[in-house]
């Protein structure tokens, strides 16, 4: 059978290193819902002929939960007990485990592990004493692994959780950048990939749906605007109400953060409730949302595929089951496909430039992100200015990037207006990075000669 796993390279090297220490190792690995974690142990798994426990927790009661746990560790290390033995406990069916890994390596993964603590919370202080007695002694390779974000956080890598100080590695896994997402999709044009990344958000289950040997607007279509496509209502639900009781208060805030409506009292305003504080609060630990600071902090979607689905396909829900979703795309959607890019080349440019920071003449940056700020121009009025990309090196401003997704070239009034803002900045001759999907007119060229002007082939190069 083909291996079609991608990417993951430092990953997998921080997970053997780990693996190659002698006695107990623990690693704690987690992220958000579809992002690849079980791909990525299972990857490792598979480069190892020792012993494996791999038990995937669910939501069900605590005796059916022992009971599946230890069929998974029967198989795993002793097959011929499969039947004859039975644990009353946790405690004595993790005995078991800690005897068997003092006699040889083996690996015991526990996947979607907030189900099982969420059900048994008294199973952390069991896993606690476990370690620091008897698992100890052994040889075992543990990893646990969450996509409940916040949980994860709260009760397994807090100060206050029994099993903090435990862990030898606490690995965050995170989207594919828009290089590795272009990995899935060799064939696609460079702007064809930076769209999927965008539509994806560089997760590996959402790349995975686009199939390379249709074109990108069939992808969409069957995905996006088709009955049984991928991102349906019902998906988006298993994102969206993944830490949540009560859905549709969250729904209704993503959606108007998608639409434009990013300040608290913006979004209130749009979801008609006057107290958003704590949905807000809950969005923002899950990670789904980001709180930027500014003089009026304001909120944007972590995720490109939601920010999609809320902004151009969430209206069209009847249309879709009335089966002329794919009208409603190319009449409705399609030409607005570079307006929502906007953002996503903004992110784009900054992994960029975080990946070029300290080579070929970049700057060695500490941060890379966007400014706002109100400024005071030559006749004394207040001016706001927005530049999409500011590199730093600690507070000192080393690099301004503008990013423009249009299908026209990068001209001289859009190389005016950014010279224009730049000299606003609290800095001195940064270096200046202008990112253009159709590359420069001759004007810009022969005037940007102190820039770097940088269009998508360069960005794809490697």
């Amino acid at each position: 059978m083909k291996d079609d796993f991608k990417g993951r390279t430092t990953e997998l090297r921080i997970l053997e290193n780990k693996f190659n220490k002698d006695g107990f190792v623990m690693s704690i690995l987690y992220g958000r819902r579809r992002i690849g974690k079980t791909s990525l142990i299972n990857k490792f798994i598979s480069g190892h002929n020792c012993k494996c426990i791999s038990f995937t927790a669910v939501e069900r009661g605590e005796a059916e939960l022992l009971s599946m746990l230890t069929e998974s560790v029967l198989t795993a290390v002793a097959p011929d007990l499969l039947g004859t033995v039975n644990f009353n406990s946790f405690e004595k069916l993790f005995d078991f485990i800690g005897k068997q890994a003092e006699k040889e390596r083996i690996i015991f993964f526990i996947d979607e592990y907030p189900y099982l603590a969420k059900q048994c919370p008294y199973i952390q202080s069991v896993l606690q004493k476990q370690i620091d007695t008897n698992w100890k002694k052994g040889n075992m390779f543990f990893i646990i692994c969450g996509s409940l974000v916040s949980f994860m956080k709260d009760e397994v890598l807090s100060e206050s959780a029994p099993l903090h100080g435990r862990s030898d590695l606490e690995l965050k896994l995170r989207p594919f950048n828009y290089l590795e997402t272009a990995e899935f999709l060799s064939s696609y044009s460079n702007e064809e990939k930076a769209i999927c990344y965008g539509l994806t958000n560089g997760v590996a289950k959402y790349i995975e749906q686009f199939d390379t040997k249709l074109s990108l607007e069939e992808n969409i279509i069957n995905q996006f605007y088709s009955i049984g496509g991928y991102f349906s209502d019902e998906q988006i639900k298993t994102v969206i109400t993944n830490e949540r009781q009560s859905p549709a208060l969250y729904n209704s805030i993503i959606s108007a953060v998608a639409t434009g409506h990013t300040k608290n009292n913006e979004i209130a305003s749009c979801v008609g409730s006057d107290d958003i504080t704590y949905p807000l609060k809950i969005l923002t630990k899950a990670e789904i949302l980001e709180k930027r600071m500014s003089k009026k902090p304001y909120y944007v979607l972590n995720d490109s595929m939601l920010e999609f689905y809320f902004r151009y396909v969430n209206r069209a829900t009847s249309l879709i089951n009335a089966e002329k979703g794919k009208l409603y795309f190319q009449s409705e959607v399609k030409d607005h496909i570079h307006d929502f890019m906007g953002k996503i080349f903004e992110k784009m440019a900054k992994e960029y430039l975080m990946l070029h920071a300290g080579t070929e003449d970049f700057p060695l940056l500490t941060e890379v992100t966007d400014y706002q700020a109100v400024v005071i121009d030559e006749d004394k009025n207040q001016k706001q200015i927005e530049i999409d990309v500011i590199g730093k090196n600690a507070k000192k401003i080393l690099l301004v990037g503008e990013c423009k997704f249009k299908k026209s070239q990068f001209d001289k009034p859009e190389y005016e207006k950014l010279m224009d803002k730049i000299k606003y900045l609290p800095a001195t001759n940064p270096l200046i990075c202008i990112f253009s999907l159709a590359g420069f007119t001759d004007y810009v060229k022969a005037n940007a000669k102190n820039c770097k002007l940088i269009e998508i082939d360069d960005m794809y190069e490697k």
